[in-house]
């Protein structure tokens, strides 16, 4: 599901995983997170915590607040 700019969660059934917005230092690679399907409480926290993360670094432009109004 997208959530957000730069953040989308997907489940195999067994965990949820996203992107950390961190690289491997030594491959460049992305660096992901994953939380257990078992604990959807947890998962939505951390998905929350890291779509505000991206929120304050990506904020909405203004035409599309202006819309939402």
């Amino acid at each position: 599901m997208s959530v957000w700019r730069e953040l989308l969660v997907w489940t195999d059934g067994t965990v949820y995983r996203w992107w950390t917005g961190h690289l491997s230092p030594k491959t460049r690679r992305r660096l992901y997170t994953a939380y257990g399907a078992d604990n959807p409480a947890t998962a939505a926290r951390r998905v929350a915590h890291r779509c505000e993360e991206l929120r304050q670094a990506h904020p909405r432009s203004e035409p599309i607040v202006e819309q939402m109004s």
